[in-house]
């Protein structure tokens, strides 16, 4: 079961949930909002994104029960344009966590069920303590890339995340792929501002010094996740980058990035700090 119990879930469904609102949740393919978010309406857009995940993670807990519930892609519409079947690009914080983890859920659900739950938990514990929306999606993109990077292998993670990348909208990184992940994480409001740096490497191989200032995501002093990095590279190159000697720096954080070359995937979902 994902969650404690799917009680738990449809209450937090109810608290996201105002008897009027502009925002559904509905299937990208009917146009209608399945149980349990039927007739739900939603103040605004980041509510709704996450009122998105959690549903979606309830319909899959139902179907380890009954492999006959339906499976529907869930998208966030405002009532003037009921009927479309594309969600907006995601311009905040909770957008942009509920649209990564979303697609995660969807991928751990069919190959990693335990790492599912325990995110979905690590979440659900987190709505008790705080009411902040950013700190509580930034909370379940941060267990996320912890659960992954303590349960699954560098091969596992790698496999994972980039199904993740190929459940969102393909990205073209025209002729510098790391440098437009790391731009739309700031157009997000995932981090401040960032510096790429050519640095020596092997025969074949492009690495690049990474400095990100004001990157939100926080596991501690010594532990970065860097799945959102990884996913968005992945959107662009569909090549697990390798990425090593992390620092806590005053303002963010700073690691090199090997994106070509022979350089096996590492530090996908977290990076450890070596400084």
């Amino acid at each position: 079961m994902v969650g404690r119990t799917l009680s738990d879930i449809r209450a937090r469904l109810e608290d996201l949930s105002v008897a009027v609102g502009p925002f559904r949740v509905v299937s990208a393919k009917t146009g209608d909002g399945p149980f349990p978010v039927t007739g739900l309406q939603f103040p605004d857009r980041a509510m709704a994104a996450e009122a998105a995940t959690v549903a979606s993670a309830y319909r899959r807990a139902l179907r380890r029960y009954d492999p006959r519930v339906t499976v529907h892609d869930l998208v966030v519409t405002e009532a003037t344009t009921l009927g479309a079947t594309s969600p907006a690009p995601p311009r905040t914080v909770p957008e942009y966590c509920h649209a990564v983890v979303g697609a995660l859920f969807e991928t751990l659900s069919d190959r990693h069920g335990p790492v599912e739950r325990t995110v979905m938990d690590a979440y659900l514990e987190a709505v008790e303590r705080t009411s902040d929306r950013e700190r509580l999606c930034l909370t379940m993109l941060e267990r996320a890339a912890e659960a992954l990077d303590a349960q699954l292998s560098t091969t596992e993670q790698a496999s994972v995340l980039l199904a993740t990348a190929d459940r969102l909208p393909t990205r073209d990184g025209d002729e510098d792929p790391l440098a437009d992940a790391l731009q739309t994480l700031r157009t997000t409001g995932l981090l401040a501002d960032y510096v790429l740096k050519s640095t020596p490497g092997g025969p074949g191989r492009r690495v690049l010094r990474v400095r990100l200032d004001g990157y939100r995501p926080s596991l501690s002093t010594d532990r970065c996740p860097v799945l959102p990095v990884v996913v968005e590279l992945l959107r662009r190159t569909a090549v697990a980058p390798h990425i090593t000697d992390a620092t806590r720096t005053a303002s963010g954080w700073a690691f090199r990035v090997t994106t070509t070359g022979d350089a096996p995937a590492a530090a996908l979902s977290v990076a450890e700090s070596t400084g």
